[in-house]
């Protein structure tokens, strides 16, 4: 007898490896995307304010990621209503035990043969993207086109995956993941951080345990690494953000290390549990995928349940760990529902709190589309259209606090300071609106390589110099009342129309002079112009302060 030489085409075997990889990634991130954008911006709204206990956050977390199939997405998110003061670290830290718990639902999926029906799937998913107009129907379509592409790929990976696993050197590798689990956990951790999805890693992991090359111990260690790894996402969103962003990250971080760390020490005890339970509820367990998404959910849920009573010296944990510095404050300010009936002026002052939060993410905002116009800065690029988004959420959430203040029987002077209030917020949602602009002309200026010329930079920094000024004083000036502080803004303002007229002028005259292109023309003049417009938004609201009565001009609506 001979012994069988396996024969790969490893061209043929490579490609269909990377090319399934490539369709599986672009397919999970397509659905994704598309279930982000059929639940739209109510989806933010819903996540802060039925996130007030832990268990709620638990799960709305369970039920958001469920619905747009990703952790890192909703991670990302609360991470980002943290950075705003919308939601507060404990109710953060439900939310992320609950996205833990949510993110299996994709591994339960792919352990159903679900994959002799991706072609279909596919089919049906191109004919409501390309050939039907409504925008509800499209994004539809192209969740279930991802939802296909998904699987496609993942058969398109099997198929030659299990020609590797028969390959001698290839199995002896995976089974000394199952010697040394600390290697498993590696793995998991690298591949997921890499490729930024533990849903993709559980599915690789499907696949080749369905081939039987990969123990179940080594399994089950790869499942603890992938855990570990996709805390990347929200590391990455909470980067360059407030200490309460940072501390939410550290939070997912700090969840999912120790829950890995005290599974992996327990891994034997653990694999006994998956063993028992996969003999008595799953056919053929050692190279069935659902195996593997018992171990995730298994894991995810055990962690949970644990951490769960641990909630406050968690977060006394990660307090300790990222410590506040000097920054911008935005505290979470909470709209008293009961104030407005029992006490309108302190529902008025409630408000002006929730105004002077509304007004730090402003000035965020502002450094965020400075960096991104003047440095290049092309991280905080998302992070200021997320604060754009943050802003028109609180300008509903304040406006709405208002109107039901307006309905009680109030005092001319109560009147007067709740339509003050109104229009304050509208500028302040206004120069969100502006500030967005601006960001999305510098965007289209870095895409053509448009360079500002040396002059004109600098007179766009002495512009946001005196815009920074001013957006800060016109703030203080109306949570203070300091009639002083607003002459002080309301004079400036002169100086800064003259500046954008002297400013257009010169490039304009740079333009003639050939020193600069003429497709240059228009994106300057319209940042010059929207720079002057956010001027007029904080002249706006000190205007207020400067009169006693109601007297908003409305010029620049």
């Amino acid at each position: 007898m001979y012994p069988i030489i396996l024969t790969i085409d490893w061209k043929v075997t490579i490609f269909e490896i990377l090319g399934g990889l490539g369709i599986f990634l672009f397919g999970i991130n397509l659905m994704s995307t598309a279930l982000k954008k059929l639940a739209g911006s109510k989806l933010k709204l819903f996540l802060e304010k039925a996130t007030n206990t832990p268990f709620k956050g638990i799960l709305v977390g369970i039920l958001i990621t469920a619905i747009i199939q990703s952790s890192s997405a909703t991670t990302a998110i609360v991470v980002g209503l943290v950075r705003a003061g919308l939601m507060t670290l404990p109710q953060a830290v439900g939310v992320v035990f609950g996205a833990n718990i949510g993110t299996t639902v994709t591994s339960l999926l792919i352990s159903l043969k679900i994959g002799d029906y991706a072609m279909p799937i596919m089919f049906v998913g191109s004919v409501m993207t390309f050939f039907f107009q409504g925008r509800k129907v499209k994004e539809a379509g192209q969740a279930i086109l991802g939802f296909g592409m998904l699987f496609f790929g993942l058969e398109t990976m099997g198929d030659s995956l299990k020609q590797l696993v028969e390959l001698e050197a290839f199995s002896n590798m995976l089974i000394s993941v199952s010697d040394m689990p600390i290697l498993g956990v590696l793995v998991g951790m690298v591949t997921t951080a890499l490729i930024q999805s533990s849903s993709a890693t559980i599915g690789i992991l499907q696949q080749l345990y369905s081939t039987g090359g990969v123990p179940l111990i080594g399994a089950i260690a790869i499942v603890l690494g992938d855990n570990i790894g996709t805390t990347v996402t929200s590391v990455m969103a909470a980067a360059g953000g407030s200490s309460a962003a940072k501390r939410t990250a550290g939070v997912h971080v700090v969840f999912n290390l120790i829950g890995s760390i005290i599974f992996l020490i327990l891994i034997h005890p653990f694999f006994l549990l998956i063993s028992f339970l996969g003999e008595h509820l799953i056919p053929d367990f050692l190279t069935n995928k659902f195996t593997i998404s018992l171990t995730h959910v298994l894991f995810n849920l055990i962690n949970v349940f644990i951490m769960y009573w641990f909630i406050k010296q968690l977060v006394w944990l990660v307090t300790k760990i990222v410590p506040s510095k000097n920054e911008i404050a935005m505290n979470d300010v909470v709209l008293e529902e009961h104030l407005i009936k029992s006490s309108p002026d302190l529902a008025l002052e409630n408000a002006l709190k929730a105004i002077t939060n509304m007004g730090n993410v402003c000035k965020v905002m502002f450094e965020y589309t400075y960096d991104f116009s003047i440095n290049k800065d092309l991280k905080v690029k998302e992070l200021g259209i997320q604060c754009e988004e943050l802003l028109d959420t609180m300008d509903d959430k304040i406006h709405n606090y208002l109107i039901k203040i307006s309905a009680n029987d109030l005092g001319d002077k109560q009147v007067q300071q709740i339509a003050k209030d109104m229009d304050t917020i509208t500028d302040l949602e206004r120069v969100g609106d502006h500030l967005t602009n601006l960001i999305e002309f510098f965007d289209e200026r870095h895409v053509q390589k448009i360079e500002l010329f040396p002059e004109a930079k600098a007179d766009l920094t002495e512009l946001y110099e005196l815009l920074r000024k001013t957006l800060h004083q016109s703030l203080e000036a109306y949570a203070t009342k300091n009639k002083e502080l607003a002459m002080e803004v309301n004079v400036r303002e002169d100086l800064l129309d003259k500046l954008v007229k002297k400013y257009r002028k010169n490039h304009v005259t740079r333009v003639n002079d050939n020193k600069c292109a003429e497709t240059d023309a228009g994106f300057y003049v319209d940042i010059l112009s929207n720079m002057e417009r956010i001027g007029d938004h904080c002249n706006n609201i000190v205007i207020n302060i400067l009169s006693e009565s109601y007297t908003h001009d409305d010029t620049y609506f």
